[in-house]
């Protein structure tokens, strides 16, 4: 048994973990500061300096609030329906790649054995594979939350988010075959290095496979202007309507753990992931720090859109909703992939050895 495999393996969960927890607490705070911010008012500003420990109080009442079971619902697949939302949330972090190898102090590499560091929990040869496997089991959890509910609202919501993510995982599914004929792999990490020379989005199909990611993205997290889930004007808040206390914060943990999973996978499919642009810093032993500071303002940058676009836009119709994928973003998706394949075979070579 390689022990030292073993401990690699152990830190980087544990690290991920506690990112994941931390960023998703503040990520809620920035978005009530942004929020406060579009609507010209304070957000949260009481609990500790500038409200930084906002956070740690939610957290604090999430877990003391008492524990409540409606009325005839199931309760099984009821408590079961957060569980699945947040593992899978969690379970899609593992195979992304957050930079390149990190160079490990001598001091500190003498203690654990080892003095290099990927920055890759796993990385299996289908990586965006599982990725897309994941975030397709993810609406189990919201479907059973609708349905165990025994509530008109949370099954209407249910039924909702089911059609809207079989509706758009599709054109989300096709964008990334266009980058994945761009790449010539299912890698994360390959797919991030092929673009050192030039980031896919600076490609016409790779822009077009962009656009459509992007629209698309926001359907999957249930996010505004595609929140049809949840619409607070007409379904109270939808599929979790019955839920409060800690089985809510694990829905809510769960949506925003999405929303850094999807900045981070349009940061690799089309902004380059990690690399770093005019190849500053390559070759140095900082060449992984820098990669993962680029990585994290990429990650941001997209975090900040989803804030951005909810205090900004309204919501569709659903019919709208349905039109949008099924008329606009599938037709575009299946043009651009013969547009990709068009590209690679005839322009590719040219167009990697003028950048490169």
């Amino acid at each position: 048994m390689d022990w030292n495999l073993i401990l690699v393996w152990a830190i980087k969960s544990g690290l991920l973990f506690f990112i994941i927890i931390t960023g998703c607490a503040y990520y809620t705070l920035a978005e009530r500061k942004v929020a406060g911010f579009i609507q010209d008012r304070k957000g949260p500003n009481r609990a500790g300096p500038f409200g930084l420990l906002q956070p740690l109080a939610d957290g604090i009442k999430f877990l003391t609030k008492e524990e409540v079971f409606p009325i005839h619902v199931n309760k099984v697949m009821y408590l079961i329906a957060p569980a699945i939302a947040v593992s899978c949330a969690i379970m899609a972090w593992s195979v992304i790649p957050f930079g390149g190898t990190l160079t490990l102090p001598s001091s500190l590499a003498q203690v654990v054995g080892f003095d290099k560091l990927d920055l890759q929990v796993a990385n299996p040869d289908t990586g965006i594979l599982f990725l897309l496997a994941i975030s397709s089991l993810a609406v189990y959890g919201v479907i059973l939350a609708g349905w165990s509910s025994n509530n008109k609202y949370s099954l209407m919501g249910g039924i909702r988010s089911t059609a809207q993510m079989i509706s758009y995982e599709l054109p989300l599914g096709l964008s990334i075959v266009t980058v994945i004929l761009l790449a010539g792999s299912l890698k994360l990490r390959e797919i991030s290095e092929a673009q050192k020379g030039l980031w896919f989005v600076f490609t016409l199909p790779g822009f077009i496979a962009f656009c459509t990611f992007s629209v698309a993205m926001f359907a999957e997290t249930n996010r505004l202007p595609f929140d049809l889930a949840e619409a607070e004007s007409e379904l109270v808040v939808g599929f979790h309507t019955e839920y409060g206390a800690f089985k809510f914060a694990l829905f809510f943990i769960a949506e925003y753990m999405n929303m850094i999973t999807m900045s981070c996978v349009v940061s690799l499919l089309f902004f380059g992931g990690f690399n770093v642009p005019f190849g500053i810093g390559e070759g140095t032993p900082y060449e992984g720090l820098i990669g993962l500071g680029v990585f994290t303002l990429k990650v941001l940058f997209f975090a900040f859109g989803f804030m951005w676009v909810r205090w900004t836009l309204p919501r569709f119709r659903y019919d709208q909703l349905m039109q949008i994928g099924w008329k606009k973003l599938i037709p575009w998706s299946l043009v651009n992939i013969v547009i990709a394949a068009t590209y690679v075979v005839y322009w590719g070579k040219y167009w990697k050895g003028l950048f490169n």
